[in-house]
């Protein structure tokens, strides 16, 4: 698959076009003007051509993991099929680049298409909030386009009124100090994310604590933006990642949103992080595993996500541990 990737070295491979947007350094309001109305239409649509131009032209395949799940020489009972931890956000507001205010929250289809997977496959799903407050949808997630299946989407929305795990979600002080009784870790995405996890102390302690344990990690569209707040190094320093790609964003922020979010441009400061950042085309499914790390692009990746999830999770109970494979 032809993927976008910016590597650290600042070498571009299958690259998005160039906004001219500053790093993290430059003060928010010393940005070029935004693009309104048609303008900004046009512009979009400008920058998909020259993306999928450039793409076409570059050199195709992902950088290879990282790290490589290695099993012990000898035979191992495998472990039984444990509870695996949902992270979701809950908050219900968003402000804007703009100072405008829009509904927020967690991304219904990435929330309840992995855990069907997951509790199919016989696995436990226990959910977790910042202070154990009922978890928020965005209500842009209810929108038909995200959803293959009509069916699943009314059930989905029933799950969410009806359930009552997510009516009292653990905290995540509760869930930090229960850690160990979980196989696994997922954390969907949503601008939700970005209000009230980002910068989540006991959720970085989470990721933190699973990755040690080499148990998976699953980050799903804006949550991989979780990792670039984390301190560094950390036992998922380094790792090839996907999330949210800067046209995806830009899309959103154009139709969608109406104004740009204030923390942005997630593979960029994935990059400046030190992580591998890699997107396919807009709109395309894509999720990455590095070893007990799964990282997924978009809405409509969660099908590839929970495919190498639950494959990681086996790994894990086969008694896998994550070595370093052929990169530095």
């Amino acid at each position: 698959m032809t993927t976008e990737r910016t590597t650290r070295g600042g070498e571009q491979q299958a690259t998005e076009p160039t906004r001219g947007l500053p790093g993290r350094d430059r003060p928010r309001g010393t940005r070029r003007d935004r693009p309104r109305g048609a303008a900004r239409r046009a512009a979009a649509l400008a920058g998909l051509a020259a993306l999928l131009a450039g793409a076409a032209l570059a050199a195709c395949g992902a950088a290879p993991p990282r790290l490589q799940p290695v099993f012990p020489a000898g035979p191992v009972a495998e472990k039984p099929r444990g509870k695996i931890l949902f992270v979701l956000s809950a908050a219900r507001e968003q402000t804007l680049g703009d100072g405008s205010k829009r509904a927020t929250g967690t991304f219904l289809g990435e929330f309840y298409e992995p855990y069907l997977a997951l509790t199919g496959a016989g696995h436990e799903v226990v959910f977790a909030t910042e202070g154990g407050a009922a978890p928020a949808i965005d209500p842009e997630s209810l929108d038909e386009k995200y959803w293959e299946d009509e069916a699943q989407r009314a059930e989905a929305r029933r799950f969410v009124e009806r359930a009552p795990q997510l009516r009292a979600p653990l905290s995540l002080k509760q869930a930090r100090a229960a850690a160990d009784g979980f196989d696994g870790i997922v954390v969907p995405g949503g601008q939700g994310v970005m209000i009230d996890l980002l910068d989540n102390a006991d959720l970085h302690a989470l990721l933190a604590h699973f990755a040690v344990k080499d148990r998976p990690v699953g980050l799903i569209c804006h949550a991989p933006a979780v990792l670039t707040r984390m301190q560094q190094p950390n036992p998922l320093s380094r790792r090839t990642v996907t999330s949210v790609s800067s046209f995806e964003e830009f899309y959103i922020e154009t139709f969608v949103m109406g104004a740009e979010a204030k923390v942005r441009d997630i593979g960029e400061l994935l990059e400046e992080s030190g992580y591998e950042h890699e997107a396919a085309f807009p709109g395309n499914a894509h999720a990455l595993r590095d070893c007990n790390l799964v990282t997924s692009q978009n809405p409509f990746s969660t099908g590839r996500f929970s495919a190498l999830y639950l494959e990681a999770l086996a790994d894990y109970r086969r008694g896998a541990r994550c070595a370093t494979g052929g990169r530095p």
